[in-house]
This record gives structure tokens, C-alpha cells and sequence, in this order.
């Protein structure tokens, strides 16, 4: 029997509802399908990948990012959070945020992330198209969000115009198995009742998720308070904006009540544990949430306030901040963690066909080089993942059962030439950063 790639010899972690393990087994995959996982399977690949030594897992899921903000990367850090938006990162945006910076970051974020592991992200930022045309040629599966505010964005006058746009893409790209859109109102301050209702009618009419910012700081819930008389959590639900389909980004500062109605509403939370510590935006209530039942999943956020976007840096910080605020080295194990990176990213993307590898699943899988330093000895995989691993470790990466990189080489695009573009925008960021 036929597949068009196997991957022989390898310790196959599921990520399954059982959590199924294999120490040693080989995978198959014909198309874009899971075909075949088992000890000496019978199907012969028109191409087989040797994994002896290593771990072969299903790709991680960042379920948050502005993937273009590559281009941003380390230009105002160590500042409060209304100075670094304000004085740096809105008026660099204003100025340089078009086809060709869009093109170049997300290509460059593309990259980044399948080095590290990430085989699928959800995006939300602006000239969605233009991410969706290179994330295509690349190969990474994109959740794509145009970014919906009251005021004009890099590419739309208003925010009809937006919702429009975001309806052209759809058509455009349905259907398309690695693309996938999204509706990105950006948060309850940057958007009035009325394009929040819009914004979820799209949304419905689509069927599609909404991907938006809540509760990222407490000024930001004083604000929306003083505003509406409301947390953002509440001022969302008396609108009749929560839904299945929401994505609620940071969550922060949300109380037992924001998240009784996040729980009843089915609301699933991308959860940015380096980017909160970072702007120091506080200490997200995420173990009470996952005691209730609410679905969280890891995002990195974007570039400009992480770093980096290597979910295996996310995965290891959030289960020890967790741990250390609560005096517990037992919340936050590293199965849970695991999970937030896999199959509950998954079901946070509303895509139950991945996040995990199982036969007639899709094969998003990356294959990880165990035969390090310090990850050896191995006693238990999954505190070796959370802990220990890292990015670099990848060693292959299938996407939709289409190898993309091989013994670290990306195969879909030349990456010394998108660093070097990368560069170019670089230097005229640079002047106009000095002038500010």
C-alpha cells in the first residue's frame, strides 16, 4: 500500500483524548490525511523520513499574533504600555504599514514560526490578503483577521469599509485548505457598539470565528466601566456580541462574573502569557478559568511585545509563571500546558481536524531531534517538551501533508532572502524611529 509520506521509527506523541503515546511507531500520510499510525505499518512512502531518536508530535497552534510586527521587533521595549503604543509602535505603523510591509513580516513570521514548530496561527492585523498570498506560497495554515476599529486603519477609510474587505477575502479564499478567515474587531474600546454588532453579524453570516482583545489591562476595564457601566466581558454580552464562534484575547483582568458568562457562552481564550509579563499588563486568572471548564489556548502575541513567537518559550513560561503566583508546583503540569499548545489551541481556532495526530486527521505534524545535551536522559516527554525543548529542536514540519522543512531548511521559500528585505525595511524604521 501506497502513502505519500512515512515516517518510520519515530516516539509518537497523539496528543489524543487518551493522550495515546507510542515509544516507537511510524505514521503515514496519504494527501493532506492521516492514514496510518502503528509499529511496522505496511504503507510504503513516496518519501520516508527516518525518526529514530526523535519525537514525532502534531504541530503547535498560536492562537494570537500580529505576525507582521516582525518588522517591529525590539524597537521600543521596557516602557509602559501607553507610551509604547502611542509614541513608537502607532505612529511607525502609520507610516510604514502597507502591501509590501505585510508581505515581508508575515513571510519573516511564517518562517520564524515553522522553525520553531508553530504550524498554525491566528493572525490579526491588516492587508490580510497580501498575508494569505504569502503564507500560501510558504505553506503555513493561517487564521487570518482583518483588524476592525472605529478609525481608519492602514487600508480601509472606515469601518464598513473593513467588514467589506474581510467579506471580498472570504470569497476569495474559501474553501482554501490552509487559509482559513476570521472577523478581528479589535476590542471593546477601539470599537463602538455598532461596529461590535456588525462585526458578529459578519461573523454569523460567514460562519467564521471572531477574534478580539478583552480585558488586556485595568485601565482598559475602567475605561469600558466608566463608559458603559460594565466590564468588557458584561458590555459584550448585553450587546448579544458573545457567541461559540468568540476568540477573547489576554483576558486579564476578568472577574468570577466575566467568567461565569465566558462559560456560558462558550467563549474560548487566547491565553499570551509572555507578552502579559512583559507590558506588565497583570496576571491572568487562566487555572480558575480552565477549572470552569473554559477552553484556553497559547498565543504568543505579536513580535513587539514578546519577543519572539516560539510557542516552546510560550509553553515553558506559562506553566512556571502560573506555578510561582500561586505558591503550587502542581497547576499548570506540563500535560496541560501540552495541551493549550495542541489539541485546545485547535478547539480555541474552532478547527477540530487538528491539534492532534490521529487517523483521519489532518497532518499537521512536526518531528523533534531528541539526541540533545539537555534533553537527555528522557524520563518523561512531556515535562521535556514544556521545560527543556526548544524551537531549534525541530528538525521537520509537515503542513496539511506537505513537507515544508526538512532537517531545518525551509523548502517553500528562500529565508536568507525575506531576512534580507526584512533588513532593507529595517534601516528607514531605524531613521524614523530616531526622529520621534
Amino acid at each position: 500500500m501506497n502513502a505519500d509520506i512515512v515516517i518510520k521509527n519515530g516516539m509518537i506523541l497523539t496528543m489524543d483524548k487518551d493522550m495515546m503515546l507510542f515509544e516507537k511507531a511510524d505514521l503515514a500520510v496519504s494527501g493532506s490525511k492521516i492514514i496510518d499510525i502503528s509499529p511496522n505499518t505496511k504503507y510504503k512512502g513516496k518519501k520516508t523520513i527516518d525518526a529514530k531518536g526523535k519525537l514525532v508530535m502534531p504541530g503547535l497552534i498560536n492562537t494570537h499574533t500580529h505576525a507582521a510586527m516582525t518588522l517591529l521587533r525590539g524597537i521600543a521595549d521596557d516602557m509602559p504600555l501607553d507610551i509604547w503604543w502611542q509614541k513608537f509602535i502607532f505612529p511607525i505603523e502609520k507610516k510604514f504599514v502597507n502591501k509590501d510591509f505585510i508581505r515581508v513580516g508575515v513571510g519573516l513570521a511564517a518562517v520564524e514560526m515553522i522553525k520553531s514548530g508553530t504550524t498554525s496561527f491566528a493572525d490579526m492585523y491588516f492587508f490580510e490578503d497580501e498575508a494569505a498570498k504569502i503564507c500560501k506560497k510558504i505553506g503555513i495554515r493561517a487564521f487570518l483577521g482583518e483588524g476592525v476599529l472605529d478609525f481608519p486603519t492602514p487600508d480601509c477609510p472606515n469601518p464598513d469599509e473593513s467588514l467589506k474587505y474581510i467579506e471580498k477575502l472570504h470569497a476569495k479564499w474559501k474553501g482554501d485548505p490552509i487559509i482559513h478567515l476570521m472577523v478581528a474587531p479589535h476590542a471593546p474600546y477601539t470599537c463602538s457598539p455598532e461596529v461590535l454588532v456588525k462585526s458578529k453579524a459578519l461573523a454569523e453570516k460567514l460562519d467564521i470565528p471572531l477574534h478580539i482583545h478583552v480585558a488586556e489591562t485595568a485601565t482598559e476595564v475602567s475605561d469600558i466601566r466608566l463608559k458603559h457601566g460594565a466590564s468588557p466581558v458584561e458590555h459584550l454580552e448585553k450587546i448579544g456580541f458573545l457567541s461559540k464562534r468568540v476568540i477573547a484575547v489576554h483576558c486579564v483582568h476578568v472577574s468570577s462574573e466575566d467568567m461565569k458568562i465566558m462559560k456560558k457562552r462558550n467563549i474560548a481564550v487566547s491565553h499570551c502569557q509572555e507578552s502579559n509579563m512583559k507590558l506588565a499588563s497583570g496576571a491572568a486568572p487562566i487555572v480558575e478559568m480552565q477549572d470552569m471548564g473554559i477552553v484556553v489556548g497559547l498565543g504568543t502575541d505579536g513580535a513587539a511585545s514578546n519577543n519572539n513567537l516560539d510557542m516552546f518559550d510560550e509553553m515553558d513560561s506559562v506553566a512556571k509563571f502560573h506555578k510561582a503566583l500561586r505558591s503550587d508546583p502542581v497547576v499548570m503540569n506540563a500535560k496541560t500546558v501540552l495541551r493549550m499548545a495542541t489539541s485546545d489551541g485547535a478547539k480555541v481556532l474552532q478547527r477540530p481536524d487538528i491539534g492532534s495526530l490521529e487517523v483521519g486527521k489532518t497532518a499537521d505534524v512536526i518531528i523533534v531531534d531528541l539526541a540533545k545535551p539537555h534533553l537527555t536522559p528522557l524520563y518523561n516527554i512531556y515535562s521535556h517538551i514544556v521545560y527543556s525543548a526548544g524551537g531549534s529542536e525541530v528538525d521537520a514540519v509537515i503542513i496539511n501533508g506537505k513537507l515544508v522543512m526538512e532537517d531545518r531548511k525551509i523548502l517553500t521559500i528562500n529565508e536568507k532572502y525575506i531576512m534580507g528585505e526584512a533588513n532593507e525595511i529595517a534601516e528607514k524604521i531605524k531613521a524614523e524611529v530616531k526622529s520621534l
